[in-house]
């Protein structure tokens, strides 16, 4: 038996519904989650606890910070304080600053500076790890951005790097070269 155009046209539709209604009900069944007592998270069904949980007014943030020579504060990249990405940094941070060694972290800091960045280092008197506490609101509904506190777990003063002095250029009349300058 041989089956004809809009049988395979049908049978496509009920396939392409299928399959979309179990799409969706995938999607939609970590919201179940919302509902229960003791609410589970797990792969692939997530029903993304990080954004639907609540949150505080405020949220701190550790990070590190330069101080010029005139006072001025410069928040540093965070390559500069750990390996690995972004939030991977930051916990590094958090960890260091509660287990008190901060000061190692500013050391680490002003080591890389003077390697990657030694304009920059010439310029910063101290490096600091700081936790600063913002109200959320403000900082992103366009209010202050200020911090409402701020702790300082360890100030480590930069070193001046010794230059080497700049060599004169000499010029020799009559002199024979050989090679590139």
């Amino acid at each position: 038996m041989r089956r004809s155009e809009a049988d395979d046209a049908r049978l496509g539709q009920v396939l392409a519904s299928g399959a979309s209604l179990l799409t969706l009900g995938a999607v939609l069944w970590p919201v179940v989650q919302n509902w229960r007592r003791m609410p589970r998270d797990g792969f692939p069904f997530s029903w993304y606890p990080m954004f639907s949980a609540r949150r505080g007014k405020t949220s701190s943030v550790t990070c590190v910070i330069g101080v010029d020579l005139n006072g001025n504060q410069h928040q540093l990249h965070y390559r500069y304080a750990g390996f690995g990405g972004h939030n991977q940094v930051r916990r590094q941070l958090n960890r260091m600053a509660v287990e008190g060694r901060a000061g190692n972290t500013c050391a680490f800091v002003i080591g890389n500076l003077a390697r990657e960045r030694p304009k920059l280092h010439q310029k910063l008197a101290t490096v600091q790890v700081v936790t600063r506490t913002y109200r959320l609101d403000d900082y992103f509904g366009g209010g202050s951005r200020e911090p409402l506190r701020e702790k300082v777990h360890a100030t480590v003063v930069v070193q001046a790097v010794p230059q080497p002095p700049p060599v004169a250029a000499v010029t020799l009349a009559g002199a024979i070269h050989e090679g590139p300058v």
